[in-house]
């Protein structure tokens, strides 16, 4: 299974798919404040198989993040939820490295099939695979 950081400054997306995501098997790691979950990707990188991630957030973005994880952890699976999908906006998270985006408001089925893809497409093993 699978390590799931999901970054987000809404409490209640946070517990909800935080929910979702631990009744699949998942460990998920719900960050409120962004600062910290940069700090967390910085300091042990290896420790999340997926990051989970909004885009408007302060004091650091979502892109912000994403540009971090790339940094330090060059395959991790990237999955954005959003209420911001411009074009541009998904345009510029693809170019970063995003490997899917879901837009806010979203079903649970969406936000479980974006991972699962993010996992399948990484290769990884914690897709449910347990051969790593």
């Amino acid at each position: 299974m699978a390590r799931i950081l999901l970054v987000d400054d809404e409490e209640s997306v946070l517990r909800t798919v935080g929910m979702l995501f631990r009744s699949e098997g998942h460990e998920v790691i719900p960050v409120r404040e962004s600062e910290k979950a940069a700090e967390m990707l910085q300091s042990s990188p290896e420790s999340f198989d997926v990051l989970l991630t909004d885009i408007r957030m302060a004091p650091i973005d979502g892109m912000e993040i994403i540009r971090l994880a790339r940094k330090v952890r060059p395959d991790m699976s990237i999955v954005v939820i959003s209420a911001y999908c411009s074009e541009k906006t998904v345009k510029q998270a693809m170019a970063l490295g995003c490997t899917t985006y879901v837009k806010k408001p979203f079903k649970t089925e969406e936000v479980l099939n974006a991972v699962r893809y993010a996992l399948e497409k990484s290769g990884s093993a914690a897709s449910g695979d347990s051969t790593s």
